[in-house]
C-alpha cells in the first residue's frame, strides 16, 4: 500500500513509523519488515507501536483501518487486476 503523503495525519507520524505501517498493512510481519528495511525486528514493533498509539488503535488491524479511514494508506494501491 502506498502511503497518502498529502493526509493531515500524516505529519503525525515518522519517515520509519509510515515505512513499517505500510509493510504491516502489506501483511508483512515484524520479522519480514525489518528484513526489508534493514533494522531490528523490536525496532518495528516499537514504531508499529507508537503508530498503534498516536492511531488510538487497538491492536495491528485496528491500526490499518483508521490508517485507510484518516487517509494516511491508499487501500486500492495493493489491488492488482
Amino acid at each position: 500500500m502506498t502511503v497518502a503523503w498529502g493526509s493531515e495525519s500524516f505529519g503525525r507520524l515518522t519517515r520509519r513509523e509510515l515505512e513499517c505501517l505500510s509493510q504491516a498493512a502489506n501483511g508483512l510481519s515484524a520479522k519480514e519488515i525489518a528484513i526489508e528495511l534493514e533494522i531490528a525486528p523490536r525496532t518495528v514493533e516499537r514504531h508499529l507501536d507508537q503508530v498503534r498509539i498516536k492511531l488510538n488503535a487497538r491492536n495491528r488491524a485496528h491500526m490499518v483501518a483508521q490508517a485507510v479511514r484518516e487517509g494516511i494508506i491508499d487501500p486500492w494501491s495493493a489491488i492488482r487486476f
